[in-house]
This record gives structure tokens, sequence and C-alpha cells, in this order.
């Protein structure tokens, strides 16, 4: 038995297949031609989420694209001090806070010497859709990492709020996925890329970054379709979307929504409000610094990560497998 059959909200249930079905009736249903044209910002646009397609999860958060069957994770009500798939890094200890009707955790930061230099505060916590062990890198992979079930074209949804920021020139929220553990002894193992939301300023507000090898970073800096920063104090709502296109294997798309109003305090129930800040399409061949290889295996690790802050409050963490754009 794999440690994902125990999961209470984990991978590949026959009952959850046939909900995924029945959305992805909806969607294409209730969508119209227009808003289905999500792949149309391969070309350069960046297309929202399809307004009509209000499909929710069990949490009430809006899935912006069709579920497929295939691996998933939702942290839901459950202690991510003990949940089953999940992990905090360093074992920091969170606490449940209630504000409002809003449930949530807080965790804080720990001070690190990273690995590319210098000293700071992260946190780190870890979703395992899949279960079982890393078995391969981005150069040994046989289309995943760990097993066939990784998640691959999916939507990854956190909900976070910083406090107190403690090193600007380090301060993010990064969403990483398709990859695996970060060690000294195998840098190979990496394997992943990765979206950000930064406070902007002299900085980027949101960049693309891949790390095939840890802690060899590149980083594209993106332009953002609307005027929003990451800043102290403050509720958002980030979905990193990533799927392969149809009909063309050399290409991954990665988006970033943010809802910058994410959660109803009188009522503690998402409000679905999300806009796409940011977009990069990775191109096999095409170099972004160190790395030409795209990357479009499924991963085992999904990370969301802070840098140079005092503690985190976050929600509603989930990533599950999506059915790409026609």
């Amino acid at each position: 038995m794999k440690p994902s059959d125990l999961w209470p909200v984990g991978c590949r249930r026959t009952g959850y297949q046939r909900y995924a079905l029945i959305a992805c009736v909806l969607v294409f249903v209730l969508a119209p031609m227009g808003a289905l044209a999500l792949g149309a910002a391969v070309s350069g646009s960046l297309a929202p989420p399809a307004e009509a397609a209000m499909v929710m999860d069990e949490d009430g958060v809006q899935m912006l694209y069709p579920s497929a069957p295939g691996s998933w994770y939702r942290l839901g009500a459950q202690d991510p001090n003990r949940a089953p798939g999940f992990t905090i890094e360093h074992q920091t200890p969170a606490t449940a806070r209630v504000e409002g009707a809003l449930h949530y955790w807080n965790v804080p930061s720990y001070a690190l010497t990273y690995a590319s230099g210098g000293s700071g505060w992260t946190s780190r916590l870890h979703l395992y859709a899949s279960g079982g062990p890393q078995r391969y890198t981005w150069k040994t992979q046989h289309g995943y990492l760990a097993s066939p079930a990784d998640v691959r074209n999916q939507e990854f949804t956190a909900y976070v709020r910083l406090h107190q920021i403690l090193d600007p020139p380090r301060v993010a929220l990064t969403l990483k996925i398709r990859g695996g553990a970060h060690t000294a002894r195998d840098g190979d193992l990496a394997s992943c890329t990765m979206m950000t939301l930064e406070p902007g300023g002299s900085r980027a507000v949101t960049r693309f970054r891949k790390e095939l090898v840890h802690p060899q970073y590149d980083s594209v800096t993106l332009t953002p379709a609307f005027a929003t920063a990451l800043v102290d104090n403050q509720w958002f709502g980030l979905k990193l979307v990533s799927y392969g296109v149809r009909g063309d294997a050399t290409k991954v798309v990665h988006r970033l929504y943010v809802d910058t109003a994410p959660l109803a305090l009188a009522t503690g129930m998402p409000q679905n409000q999300w806009r796409l800040l940011s977009e990069y399409v990775d191109v096999e061949g095409v170099s972004t610094g160190q790395y030409s290889k795209l990357a479009d295996w499924g991963g085992w690790q999904t990370t969301l990560r802070t840098d140079g802050i005092h503690d985190l409050d976050f929600a509603l963490l989930s990533v599950r497998e999506i059915m790409p754009p026609p």
C-alpha cells in the first residue's frame, strides 16, 4: 500500500474521476467559444479563465480548468502538522487561527544559510499528490519523477498572507511545481519550475524561474497584466496553472492567476475573483539562461515557499491534474 492510498483527500479516486468528467462537461457546455480560447495566450494574449465555468472544489474554490483523471491533493480542513502527504520543512509547527468565520493556519519562517549563498528567512510547505519515493531527475525522467501518477498538467492553488518583512531584497512568494527533492548530495533531483509574486518597485512583480539543478536558478521577468504587488498583511489567492500545448510537444504554458481580495471574513468562503497576472511559455531548446531543456514531466513534489518574511498565514492548499485547453 502506498502512502497516497491512506490520504483522506488525495489521489486517483474513482468517484472523483466521475466528478472531474462532470466538471469537464459543464465547462465545455456552459462556456462560450470565445471564453474557451484559453490556449490563445500561447500566441501572445493573456486570456482570462472562462467566467461562465464556475465549477467549485470541495472548499468552494473555483477550478479554472477542468479536472482530468489522475493525482490530486487537497489539504482541506486537515491539520498540516499531521496530514499525510503534506510536509512543513524544518518541522516548523503550524498554528490554527480564526478571523471572523475564516479558519486558517500560521507558520513562522526559519533562519537559514542559502545553498546559493547568503543568509535569510524562509518557510516551505510541500504537497505530495502521487506519493512514493522520487526515482528520477530531469536528466533521467520518463515523463515523471516518481511514478506515472505524478501531477503533470496541473492547477496549484494557495491562499496566503505574509507578515513582517525581514529581508526586503529577498521577499517573495513562490509556487514550485514539477519538481523533486532539493539536496546538496544530488542537485539534479530539484528538476523544478516556478512562478513568483514579489513586491515590485526596483524588483519584478512576477517571474518565471527554473531550477533543474539545485541551487542554480534561471529567472525571466514577466510583465504583469494588471497593477498589483506583494504587500504585507494582505491576503492573496494564487493559482499556478501549467500544461503542455496540445499538438505541440515542444511547449509548456505557465500561468499565474491572482485574487487580490480572495476571502470573505464574514463567511470564510473564497470570493473567486481570479485574474491572470502573468504567463510564460517554456519552449524546448529556448534558453532561459543556463537551461534550454523543456520541463514537461510530472512532478513528485509541489511547494509553496516564502522568503524574507517573519511568518505566513495560509489556507486551502491544493493541486490537481487538469485537462489542457483545446
